[in-house]
């Protein structure tokens, strides 16, 4: 029950914090002379906006300015949207537990998922553990006890016999996971590029993807969120952002060298390591049918009990 509650105390917080985010006007907003203030997480999910602004793509489709900044712990983005930033990194059950604590949010767009051919997390584990039921009880460190991994993660564990409630979730940055496991601090990670090619250069075991247990086929799960006020008073900006994405991620494929070298310089790993790691597929596309799987999973493994119309929480644009 330990992650339960803490994951029930994080989402009373959460909620708290953005109540008053949301009811911040967009007066608050920097994007009246063309700049946008944008959230981001430190690994390859924030790829496409890195090269959008290295390309000048955010330029082209009429935004000034992009100001970024990295944060760590990404449960913070919600309550912050309309304050510091006006767009940000969130994962689906991070975006289901504000929506449905009232929180006006959309998804500009989407970003990446998880599917068969990029099975793009990980769950590393000690040397001397070989099965999924020898994680009973122990350690596992997660990048967030709220986000999609998490949730994930207690679904594999259950699909193969093991009660996620008798787990010690415990938060740990993605970058030291690997550096925890080794020095013993936890039993198990759950690992994300590109920190799963560093985990199989330190010789640790992965037991498979857990995002498998919940979809047998591509499932979208990392979306650029922004609040409704701030959509409602920027429809041009925000537009122009979901294009820059999508002129990245064509340049992502068509350029792949360059795109691992942006990878390594912003992910702070070497190009040896960036190179062994899938760049994803990038997307912009924003599916009610995902969101829907990762509400039902919350409800049956993160003690999630909100009312949510998944419709709602998808930006169509300006036109």
């Amino acid at each position: 029950m330990r992650g339960t509650r803490i994951t029930t105390l994080v989402t009373a917080l959460l909620a708290g914090a953005l109540a008053v985010s949301g009811c911040s006007s967009s007066g608050d907003s920097a994007s009246s002379d063309g700049t946008i203030r944008v959230a981001l997480n430190n690994t390859n999910d924030s790829l496409a906006v890195v090269v959008a602004q290295q390309q000048g793509f955010f330029t082209k489709h009429g935004i000034k300015d992009v100001k970024t900044t990295t944060l760590n712990d990404i449960t913070l983005v919600p309550s912050l949207l309309g304050k510091q930033y006006d767009l940000g990194f969130s994962v689906a059950p991070i975006m289901l537990r504000a929506s449905s604590s009232g929180v006006p949010l959309v998804a500009v767009s989407g970003n990446n998922g998880d599917s068969p051919q990029d099975q793009s997390v990980q769950i590393f584990v000690r040397p001397d553990i070989t099965d999924v039921k020898q994680l009973k009880g122990k350690r596992i460190g997660s990048p967030t006890l709220t986000g999609n991994i998490n949730i994930s993660t207690k679904a594999w564990l259950s699909k193969n016999g093991v009660d996620p409630a008798a787990e010690q979730f415990v938060q740990v940055p993605t970058p030291n996971m690997i550096d925890e496991l080794k020095a013993g601090q936890v039993d198990a990670v759950e690992v994300i590029n590109p920190f799963i090619t560093v985990g199989k250069q330190a010789g640790m075991r992965s037991l498979g993807d857990p995002e498998r247990a919940l979809s047998a086929n591509y499932l979208g799960g990392t979306y650029w969120i922004a609040s409704k006020d701030w959509t409602a008073a920027n429809p041009q900006l925000a537009d122009g952002f979901k294009a820059a994405l999508q002129d990245a991620a064509q340049w992502v494929k068509a350029n792949n060298d360059k795109a691992y070298t942006a990878l390594a310089t912003y992910t702070k790993v070497t190009p040896e390591q960036a190179k062994k790691s899938p760049l994803g597929e990038f997307t912009t596309e924003v599916s009610q049918d995902d969101l829907k799987i990762w509400g039902d999973a919350m409800k049956q493994f993160g003690g999630f009990g909100g009312t949510v119309d998944y419709s709602k929480l998808v930006y169509t644009g300006s036109k």
